[in-house]
């Protein structure tokens, strides 16, 4: 029994010392009484821990809920989401109700989403009586630069006259009944010890925050509300960092001012001493460097000029002087909408499954090889480039005894920080049979003993890699059944992925971000990889080429930002998104979004399902309830509406940049029939994992029950 005494414990010496002697047989028997008794004694702790919300199993909540009336909200799979808080909150809901805390709270429940209410009747501006002044200006004081910066925001401060038009069509806000409900779709998420490219600007040491070379603004972590009663601040919520509101916190912080960043300057000191920099927050100095490039900015020695709107930084002279071979790492928080492409998150339980599909049976492959790639790390497995944990990967395999071991050879290489590195100078092998993962992770520190690292664990979260240029595989295969597999992860790439001649069984993409102008690129001349399975899972791909015919093509909660050329094979996508042209030898497709003509060659195979797909130029299989098809029936007959059907029923997309926050985000603007056209009535193409229809159909449930009467309550949705 689990943390008591067994019953055959208990028993007098006499009868334990005698069975032993007749070999256990009472032991046995008691051990089977032990079982049930501990499964009944288990049952009643249950039972009295299900009576209270916050101990309850999960699958009683909803019951928990009914007895109160709770409004009924949908599963969501997407988060880590659950209805006990709802359930929890909803007396606490009802005695508040109305309250623009209490309609906060509720939201941050039903969605996970950072939310903010505003009450629009109190920025209304009206005729005060002379008796009765309640000090409201009517106008905006012009000299409070950071009260422009919040115009026609969640945190405005301006009054404005009513605005009559209605608050649900997202167009009218300024009313007396009016409550706006603004969510963020944003997440944050730390990136440590990323390089810092330079500006290479002449005379200045000029930098960006952001590791792909481009303007991205600074964020802040969220500051955690301890007052119930309290509504969101600027600091609870992801919104961009200004340079006018950093400035006067620091002003107003002095030297107990604590910036959302960190910089340090590495480099070699009398060229070969090692040296490191770090920037202090009282060296920090926020200023407006949109200009550097024609206007050189004016830093003092020991100072460093940021600006966060822009993510550039200067750094003063005395950071600089006496070293050679300077590289300038920051820590900073990055904006993202979920967990598509490379990030600094957790993607340790997909790794993890893909190594059980080989270290379990019926594989049972041991690990055999593994190498930590690692800037400044130290240690026998450990090595500073990516081509060098390449070289060591191939005199691992050459040093293997025959093919039959090298066969069933698993090796893995972790990039194990956030650095850029040079991709490897050769073609990374894979002969037949062979294992090989690629990943942005590193190896867990022993907590006992720092510096000591666990060797066959990975942690990925808050690793994030860069590798500008191309990855060459070459898969070296001589049987036809049983070929090489390879899987990239974790890391973003400027360049493209390139499979080589050969025979590669399966080339595997996961939270991959692969920017170069052709993105993965599979050479089929002469029958090559024609048995290649090409899967892309929650990875950013600027285009797919394969002229000849491969194996399968697998897009799942993906995006292909370019062309997708492959017109002999086959492709399934599932919840993505693809810009460019589309072309496949067949097509089996559902949740997606193909915003370029779709040609398919073998179009009455497969299926299109619940997606978008621009009806001209397109040669599709037989498609199920997608969009334009069903807008177009609704309009059969009217050659009026038709024309403006085919006009307005296009994506439109909050940014297609792939390192913005909004990054294919369908628009609030987008005909709300794409917007819903996913199979759970959610929005189409790579987000629909994240199931934001499903998030806002339970709020919009939910509200009318915690409103006031007569209140009018309108939903805005900020990047």
């Amino acid at each position: 029994m689990s943390g008591r005494e067994s019953l055959y414990a208990r028993l007098p010496a006499i009868y334990r010392r005698r069975d032993a002697e007749l070999g256990g047989p009472l032991r046995a028997l008691l051990s089977v009484i032990d079982r049930q008794l501990e499964t009944v004694r288990a049952d009643i702790e249950t039972t009295w821990d299900n009576a209270f919300v916050e101990t309850a199993e999960e699958w009683l909540i909803p019951y928990l809920g009914g007895a109160l009336g709770v409004p009924v909200a949908r599963d969501v799979q997407a988060i880590a989401f659950s209805r006990r808080a709802l359930v929890a909150n909803t007396l606490g809901y009802r005695r508040r109700k109305g309250t623009a805390a209490m309609l906060e709270q509720l939201s941050r429940d039903l969605t996970n989403y950072p939310a903010r209410v505003v009450e629009f009747f109190t920025r209304l501006a009206w005729n005060e009586s002379i008796n009765h002044p309640t000090g409201r200006h009517a106008t905006l004081d012009l000299r409070s630069t950071v009260a422009l910066e919040r115009l026609s925001g969640p945190f405005e401060e301006a009054t404005r006259t009513v605005d009559v038009r209605s608050i649900h069509s997202g167009r009218g806000q300024h009313n007396l009944p009016n409550i706006g409900l603004f969510l963020w779709r944003t997440q944050l998420r730390a990136l440590t010890a990323a390089t810092a490219p330079s500006m290479a600007l002449v005379g200045q040491s000029a930098f960006r925050f952001n590791p792909f070379g481009v303007d991205r603004p600074l964020y802040a972590a969220l500051e955690t509300e301890t007052d119930p009663a309290a509504i969101a601040t600027e600091a609870s919520v992801p919104l961009a960092l200004s340079r006018r509101r950093l400035w006067e916190r620091a002003r107003q912080l002095g030297s107990q001012m604590k910036f959302p960043f960190s910089i340090a300057v590495h480099g070699l000191e009398g060229g070969n001493n090692p040296v490191v920099r770090p920037v202090s927050a009282t060296q920090v100095a926020i200023c407006d460097l949109s200009a550097i490039e024609t206007n050189p900015a004016t830093v003092a020695a020991d100072q460093v000029v940021v600006d966060p709107e822009l993510g550039r930084f200067v750094l003063g002279s005395d950071f600089t002087t006496g070293l050679s071979g300077i590289e300038v790492f920051t820590h900073h928080i990055i904006a993202t909408a979920g967990q598509l492409g490379a990030g600094p998150w957790d993607r340790d339980d997909d790794a993890q499954a893909w190594l059980e599909r080989f270290t379990a049976p019926p594989e049972a492959r041991t690990i055999g090889f593994q190498v930590l790639v690692a800037r400044r790390g130290t240690g026998p497995d450990v090595v500073p480039t990516l081509d060098q944990a390449v070289t060591r990967w191939h005199d691992y395999l050459n040093g293997l005894p025959g093919d039959a071991a090298r066969g069933r050879a698993l090796g893995i290489i972790l990039i194990g920080d956030s650095a850029t590195h040079a991709p490897p100078a050769q073609v990374i092998r894979v002969p037949t049979g062979a294992v090989l993962g690629i990943l942005g992770a590193t190896w867990p520190e022993v907590p006992e003993a720092p510096g000591t690292r666990i060797k066959g664990e990975m942690v990925a979260e808050g690793v994030r890699p860069l590798v500008t240029g191309d990855l060459l595989i070459q898969g070296n295969a001589t049987s036809a059944t049983n070929r090489g597999e390879v899987l990239l992860g974790g890391f973003a790439l400027t360049g493209s992925v390139r499979v080589e001649l050969g025979s590669l069984d399966r080339l595997r993409l996961a939270s991959l971000s692969v920017l170069g102008a052709q993105a993965v690129r599979v050479n089929t001349t002469n029958g090559s990889n024609a048995a290649l399975e090409l899967t892309l899972e929650r990875t950013i791909a600027n285009g797919i080429t394969a002229y000849q015919s491969i194996g399968n093509i697998v897009l799942t909660d993906s995006a292909v930002t370019g062309a997708l050329h492959a017109p002999k094979s086959p492709l399934e996508a599932r919840g993505s998104t693809v810009l460019g042209a589309c072309q496949s030898g067949r097509l089996s497709a559902s949740n997606c979004i193909f915003v370029g003509a779709v040609l398919v060659e073998q179009h009455q195979e497969g299926c299109l399902r619940f997606s978008y797909y621009p009806r001209a130029n397109s040669r599709v299989p037989p498609s199920f309830r997608c969009q334009p098809d069903l807008a177009f029936e609704a309009a059969e007959g009217n050659a009026q509406l038709t024309t403006l059907v085919g006009l307005r029923m296009k994506p439109r997309f909050v940014s297609t940049d792939p390192h913005a926050p909004g990054f294919l985000l369908l628009d609030p603007e987008c005909p709300p029939e794409i917007r819903t056209a996913a199979e759970d009535g959610g929005e189409p193409g790579c987000w629909h994992h994240l199931q934001h229809g499903i998030r806002l159909a339970n709020l919009r449930n939910a509200i009318p029950q915690f409103l006031r009467f007569g209140m009018e309550p309108g939903i805005f949705f900020l990047v």
